[in-house]
């Protein structure tokens, strides 16, 4: 093979996890020009091999070379610098951004243009895919299917040398299958390389010039595409010859026909299905088919309580309660999710906890889990389901996508469930653990269960189901039973369908509800809220007391508002890389204590300044010291990798502690014309809040059109996607923290000018009440959203609510109750708007 061809180069390579040997002294070569496939078994090694050669995880030993250059250590960055892009089986999009937000940092600045053209350019780079998919909306409010279209179409925009693709079509269309290969396609055209990863040996063998295959951690074989069968490849993957891939059916439908039902549903009806009815036997498997987004996937989530629906649904002649998915487990109607990640797995725990949880009660006495029985039990399906894990500790994120399966599987076996539900159930796993999962799922039905599989995959559901429901529009078109169920029927009754949807009037007001909810969901939303609110306590506290709506009033409640507006716009810079800052109150208390040395008109005995000199030589002094304590709070965070919480409660607690020892008591006139700037008013509005709502403004602008917002949003939504794109997250971390506590030397000037001395005791009430303001304003307390606009309007309804209920002549604890009482309707209202599950 001549070197000069060679685009991607692995030698010798080595890696092993705790408890597990995932690659053992692997070679593989990719050649410019060339689809290559990689395929192999869960647990073979494929994922981990190409995240070593995208330098997202280091190997133990081997080389890596792109392009003819050795990799010295792992780096996204450089190897996406070199030409690698890489789709992965879990798109590394950043949930809380939008598609175009995403698309626009996965792309070199010469291929993408500036941040303010992303939206258009993420359609051009959309549009051949034919689906709408909005550039402005949320990842998170997408579903999965589109998300991995987002991801693809991303890779592609790169335009790299080399393209890694894993597992890509888990989630597509047989058209969208089409689309994406005649994109691979163009790629191998311009002379780049693919890296092909998948499961499905057909999908191998149609675009595939060279396949690699890899088994247990070692590989193989590479063999030219026309060298090697459909049976062989199957055969190096498994290591044995898969003679029976699926179970037998039921003996005798027609005598089970005569059985009562075991689940009748009548006429339910939710978001994007209406009217379906079905019935299901004891010992029967139904599927649910159709062209992707006719509502079988709605339908099948609301039997299981977790999409709203309306209608009647009996199990074994009881009336289980719709809407409700803790109702439904208590029935004996069991979920398998499609996402297992995100909605089955607790990825941080080990497989026992991961597998019992569903069925604690059957091994607990008075309340105490009985971890003998419970590992017995664990034992038992690890053992039956042929589960690969080194022990039942092991943290199940450790186990490759087909164990995780047959985990999820075990946990509702364990639970004995009357009705399965199993959407997608074998997505993205191997020949060998499909063939495991088919036996789970009929062994389950000839336990006396009734099972229904929603699939994609037309050849699964002839093989597993005894009878399939074909959706169009919502509605079941087709019933196809025993003999008829066959991948060509299944594929013509989806593909002839001619049903209208229903309720064409009902469809226009779900469209004007659901803008409403994607309007609260949003950044700005909870600014109009607030708004709202401000002005109707005015106008309530003006009809009570007219002396509220004066200059005087209004000029003393703007003063107060720009301190806390100050130190809200601090705590959400924080906030929105998923920190918290529990210093800001103690940090600005201090910085005034350490002014009340330095600025001043007459001179300290010790220290000997004032006038200019003391103000010069003060800022200086307080903002090395809040830059440090910023510092400080980043590095415990990121470095140290101490809880937010923890790291900055020690800090508050330690500048506290200094603040007390200088100032025991309040004292130090701060200078004279030092307060008389700070309480400076144009009219009756004070020149600190026209500096506050300059900043905010400023920072907003900043937040939305420039890369250091949109990283620093990137960076809380998921540090590692973040990491993956080359974002430096560390550094905006602790930016921000620097930046936060910078922004307090303003606070602390509000604050001086206000009490005039120095106050170890006077920005305590700082640090919740900016927590409080930036939740009003929406923020999210996880990261990655929020906007300065709010966190302003947050601050000035707290402002309003304390200032309406003195003027109400209401004692403080009305005062603490307005403020919780707005803070949990405002959470409430944002909680339920954000996660009402939307599948664009």
């Amino acid at each position: 093979m001549d070197p000069a061809r060679i685009a991607l180069s692995l030698t010798g390579v080595s890696k092993t996890f705790p408890g597990v040997v995932a690659l053992r002294d692997v070679s593989f070569e990719v050649e410019a020009g060339e689809i290559h496939a990689l395929v192999g078994g869960n647990g073979a090694g494929k994922s981990t091999l190409m995240g070593i050669a995208a330098g997202s995880t280091s190997p133990d030993s081997g080389r890596v070379e792109i392009g003819g250059e050795v990799m010295l250590s792992a780096s996204p960055v450089r190897a996406r610098q070199l030409g690698l892009a890489i789709v992965r089986q879990n798109p590394a999009l950043l949930p809380d951004l939008s598609v175009a937000e995403n698309m626009w940092l996965g792309v070199r600045p010469q291929l993408r243009g500036g941040i303010g053209a992303a939206g258009e350019w993420a359609r051009r780079q959309l549009q051949p895919w034919g689906i709408p998919i909005d550039p402005g909306t949320r990842i998170v409010d997408l579903s999965l299917h589109r998300q991995f279209i987002v991801e693809i179409a991303k890779a592609i925009a790169i335009e790299p040398s080399i393209l890694v693709l894993d597992e890509p079509t888990e989630h597509l269309t047989a058209p969208e299958i089409d689309q994406l290969f005649e994109r691979v396609r163009a790629v191998r055209e311009r002379g780049g390389s693919v890296v092909y990863i998948s499961h499905r040996i057909p999908e191998v063998k149609r675009i595939a010039d060279r396949i690699t295959v890899l088994r247990d951690g070692e590989t193989r074989g590479t063999y030219e595409n026309a060298a090697v069968s459909e049976d062989d490849i199957v055969r190096l993957i498994v290591g044995r010859a898969v003679e029976t891939v699926f179970p037998p059916k039921r003996a005798d439908a027609a005598e089970a026909e005569e059985t009562a039902p075991l689940m009748i549903v009548d006429e339910l009806s939710g978001d994007g299905f209406s009217g379906v009815s079905m019935s299901l036997q004891p010992g029967e498997i139904v599927g649910l088919a159709g062209v992707e987004g006719n509502g079988q996937r709605e339908f099948l989530r609301s039997l299981a309580g977790l999409e709203p629906a309306r209608g009647s649904v009996l199990l074994a002649d009881r009336s289980l309660k719709l809407n409700d998915p803790t109702a439904m487990r208590n029935a004996g109607v069991s979920y398998l999710p499609q996402d297992r990640q995100a909605e089955a797995l607790l990825l941080n725990m080990p497989v026992r906890d991961n597998m019992s949880l569903g069925s604690l009660a059957i091994f607990a006495r008075l309340g105490v889990v009985q971890r003998r029985a419970e590992a017995h039990a664990v034992a038992g399906q690890i053992g039956s389901l042929d589960i690969k894990t080194p022990s039942q500790e092991t943290e199940i994120r450790a186990l490759s996508g087909g164990n995780q399966q047959k985990v999820m599987l075990a946990r509702n076996a364990l639970g004995e469930p009357r009705v399965l539900l199993a959407e997608e159930p074998t997505q993205g796993v191997d020949a060998g653990a499909r063939v495991e999962i088919y036996r789970i799922l009929r062994g389950s039905a000839d336990g006396g269960a009734g099972v229904v599989v929603l699939s994609s995959d037309e050849i699964e559901l002839e093989g597993l189901c005894d009878r399939v429901l074909i959706f169009s529009r919502g509605r079941v078109v087709r019933e196809l039973v025993g003999p008829a169920v066959t991948e060509h029927k299944i594929q013509e009754a989806a593909l002839r369908a001619t049903q209208l949807r229903e309720r064409q009037d009902a469809a226009m007001e779900r469209t004007g509800r659901t803008r409403l909810r994607d309007f609260v969901r949003g950044d700005y939303g909870p600014s109009v809220i607030l708004a709202l609110a401000i002005v109707l306590l005015g106008i309530y506290a003006t009809w009570v007391n007219p002396s509220y709506l004066t200059e005087r009033n209004f000029g003393g409640v703007l003063q107060l508002l720009a301190a806390l507006t100050f130190v809200s716009v601090g705590q959400l810079i924080v906030m929105l890389t998923g920190g918290i800052d529990l210093s800001v109150g103690a940090l600005t208390g201090f910085i005034a204590v350490v002014a009340s040395f330095i600025i001043v008109d007459q001179p300290d005995r010790v220290i000997g300044l004032a006038g200019t000199a003391g103000l010069v030589a003060g800022l200086v002094l307080i903002i090395g010291i809040a830059l440090g304590t910023g510092l400080l709070n980043g590095l415990l965070v990121r470095k140290a990798l101490i809880t937010p919480v923890v790291a900055t409660l020690a800090v508050s607690i330690a500048v506290g502690g200094l603040a007390l020892w200088l100032r025991p008591t309040p004292g130090g006139l701060i200078q004279s014309g030092v307060t008389e700037l700070v309480r400076t008013r144009v009219g009756f509005i004070p020149i600190a809040v026209i500096l506050a709502i300059g900043l905010v403004l400023l920072l907003e602008f900043l937040l939305r059109r420039r890369a250091w917002g949109l990283e620093l949003r990137a960076s809380g939504s998921s540090a590692e996607v973040a990491g993956r794109l080359g974002i430096p997250v560390n550094r905006r971390v602790i930016g921000a923290y620097m930046l936060c506590s910078l922004i307090m030397v303003l606070a602390a000037f509000m604050l001086m000018g206000q009490i005039g001395v120095g106050d170890a005791s006077s920005g305590v009430s700082y640090t919740l009440a900016s927590i409080g303001a930036v939740v009003l304003g929406g923020a999210s307390i996880f990261g990655g959203r929020g906007s300065f606009i709010g966190a302003l309007l947050g601050a000035a309804t707290l402002q309003q609510a304390t200032t309406v209920t003195s003027f109400l002549r209401l004692d403080s604890s009305a005062t603490f109750l307005l403020l919780g009482l707005l803070t949990l309707g405002a959470a409430a209202i944002y909680s339920t708007a954000r996660h009402t599950r939307v599948r664009a």
